[in-house]
């Protein structure tokens, strides 16, 4: 693969803020929310799987509906909080997740299925058979595992995550004792990238909206390209997800790298965007977007 191949997006479609950052309408359902936002990124990461343990494939059906405008959207489903926080795994929440998945896998725009474990999940020998039991519970799915806890930080990970056909996500989040740190990770062919901030004050005090209430500069962006071209060689599938969504700044990071990845290419951005993170007017392509993606009228990019 190469850089063009590299999808970027960001943590969820359902935000209040990007009414005001990127729909530049406010009162929308869920649903359309989603096809608009597909009409500006080829990924999300599908966050109410987390919460709602009621979603099934007819929930994925009516997602494939919205986004059916844009053949190369990818969902990345976080799943359910049951699976990762209680670590329980109930029999007709794990069949609603597997005919979810099946529905977006068998048409293609499946990108992942997403194991965010929380800090206190360290690495033990009993995790190590839960990750392993999860595995095979979503045999035939790509399983891709966050760890925030810097004890999983060891030669041994990575190995024993191949043997059981794991992928590793690689996260970036501030530089606090005892966070899992960033690792360039290629388990399995496939690279899941998630960009959470860098705010130490929010990290401490473990608040929700602190500790992603961050925009990262040019810098850093710069540092990221650099990250995501040591890793293009050896993988099949690239996923990047900014996940510092607090005032919706992953939108504005999201644009700005994937303008990167492209050689600073010209990118149509919506004005709502412009209106929000004026950095984007350097990136912003003036002409019409793609009709066949792109409402015109909304979606122009302006200065």
């Amino acid at each position: 693969m190469d850089l063009n191949d590299v999808k970027v997006g960001i943590g969820g479609w359902d935000h209040e803020v990007l009414d005001t950052v990127l729909y530049g309408q406010a009162g929308l359902t869920s649903i359309d929310r989603l096809a608009r936002y597909a009409r500006t990124f080829n990924l999300v990461e599908v966050r109410p799987t987390f919460w709602d343990d009621s979603l099934d494939q007819e929930n994925a059906k009516e997602w494939l509906d919205a986004v059916s405008e844009n053949p190369s959207f990818t969902f990345s489903v976080k799943l359910h909080r049951d699976f990762t926080h209680k670590r329980v795994a109930p029999a007709d929440l794990r069949q609603r997740v597997r005919g979810l998945l099946s529905i977006l896998d068998g048409s293609g725009h499946l990108g992942a299925l997403l194991a965010q474990f929380p800090f206190s999940f360290t690495h033990t020998s009993s995790n190590r058979f839960f990750l392993v039991r999860l595995a095979e519970l979503f045999e035939g799915f790509p399983v891709h595992v966050e760890v925030r806890h810097s004890s999983w930080d060891q030669p041994s990970l990575k190995p024993f995550l191949r043997e059981h056909g794991i992928h590793l996500v690689s996260g970036d989040m501030a530089r606090v004792r005892q966070l899992m740190p960033f690792h360039t990770n290629v388990v399995n062919g496939s690279v899941y990238i998630r960009l959470h901030g860098r705010n130490e004050k929010g990290w401490l005090l473990n608040g929700f909206d602190a500790r992603y209430d961050y925009l990262y500069n040019n810098r850093e962006l710069i540092e990221l390209r650099r990250r995501i071209d040591t890793l293009i060689a050896n993988s099949r599938q690239m996923t990047v997800i900014f996940n510092n969504t607090t005032g919706g700044k992953a939108v504005a990071n999201a644009f700005l790298l994937e303008s990167a990845l492209r050689g600073n290419r010209p990118l149509a951005i919506p004005a709502a965007a412009l209106r929000a993170f004026p950095q984007l007017q350097q990136i912003a392509d003036l002409s019409l977007p793609e009709p066949s993606l792109f409402d015109a009228a909304e979606f122009r990019a302006v200065v």
